[in-house]
């Protein structure tokens, strides 16, 4: 075995689930949150799709920090842990997520179908000449999960929009993280206009279903060539542009320049076609919206990179901070209202050690 670090209470509940038929504990790579990881290996499973699954055990929360993600205690929290909520809900409306096997204390102890190794974002790398069309059904899925209606079980969602406060708190902790030191003045007027930016991307569109972290590394390409969704745990209502900003401006794996105009213009039509944008919004003005979502967005990615590194003592992300860098000064020139800002910014930005 490779690793079997697997706590007591754990190892009782895999042994009772599994009933002797464990052949290895194989811990995988973590990521950022407090959730561990590994892949148990069966020797037969005959009401599985594969023969292994997935065990996630959830850790104590860290300590509150000023700079952890925002969460107000007036946000929805249902009576239940929203992975799993989120999953049926998912599940039942066609949205391919993870199959749960076994619940154990509201999510404290998942075993879940077993998707693989291979994320969008390598599945990019092993077949870039596939990669306009894994990002047109990314796309499409990303249409399906956006078009979802807010059913009764999942009213709890409506009391967590994407709100200026949160926008706002992100641009905060990018100039507390992403940003070396400014005078007051030049905060101060940075800051006002990142308030500014907060009142557009919060009220300018209607409400939908939100997954909030829609990148490629958060969708897994399966062994059927299927697309499944991962991580949508913080999953709220707000702007349709913010989960399409992430996907195309992606600080992994951003689309190359050649297929942006493409994706923008079939996704704007499909959106439209699928009453997601209103007739009053403009081309103009929704290429706008989306080029202002990605830059807040790759403003919170980097300063989120450097506060992982330096809170949690995870260097992971740091390689990919020049890329939040590249995406805003693209963005700055894709749409010549950021110019000014990034010109503010750009003298200031943290350089990433490790990159």
């Amino acid at each position: 075995m490779k690793e079997t670090t697997v706590p007591e209470k754990v190892q009782k509940v895999l042994d009772h689930w599994s009933k002797g038929r464990i052949q290895d504990v194989v811990r995988l790579a973590g990521d950022a949150s407090n959730r561990t990881y590994f892949r148990i290996f069966l020797s037969e499973s005959p009401y599985l799709k594969k023969p292994s699954v997935i065990l996630m055990i959830r850790n104590s929360p860290e300590g509150f920090r000023r700079s952890e993600e925002k969460s107000a205690p007036s946000e929805g929290q249902p009576e239940g842990d929203p992975f799993v909520l989120i999953d049926r809900f998912l599940h039942k409306n066609h949205i391919h997520v993870p199959s749960i096997y076994l619940d154990v204390d509201e999510g404290d102890i998942l075993i879940q179908e077993d998707l693989g190794d291979i994320t969008l974002s390598e599945a990019f790398s092993r077949n870039p000449e596939q990669e306009a069309n894994l990002r047109e059904k990314a796309i499409s899925l990303l249409l399906d999960f956006q078009s979802l209606k807010c059913e009764k079980e999942m009213e709890w969602v409506r009391n967590r929009p994407f709100s200026r406060d949160l926008y706002v708190w992100e641009f905060d902790h990018f100039l507390e993280y992403g940003i070396q030191e400014m005078s007051p003045l030049q905060i101060s007027e940075i800051r006002r206009e990142f308030c500014k930016m907060s009142d557009t991307l919060s009220e300018s569109l209607p409400e939908v279903f939100l997954h909030r972290d829609y990148h490629s590394r958060n969708i897994m390409y399966t062994e059927d060539n299927r697309m499944a969704l991962i991580d949508f745990q913080d999953m709220r209502v707000g702007s349709p542009l913010y989960d399409v900003a992430s996907f195309l401006f992606d600080a992994y794996s951003p689309v190359h320049p050649s297929l942006l105009e493409k994706i923008v213009v079939e996704y704007e039509k499909d959106a439209r076609r699928m009453g997601l944008l209103p007739r009053s919004v403009t081309t103009h003005s929704f290429r706008s919206f989306l080029a202002q979502h990605a830059f807040q967005r790759n403003m919170k990615a980097c300063g989120r990179f450097f506060y992982i590194d330096q809170v949690k003592g995870n260097p992971a992300y740091l390689p990919s901070v020049p890329k939040t860098h590249a995406n805003m000064l693209f963005l700055s020139e894709w749409e010549p209202s950021l110019k000014p800002l990034w010109n503010q910014i750009k003298p200031h930005l943290k350089d990433s050690p490790r990159a």
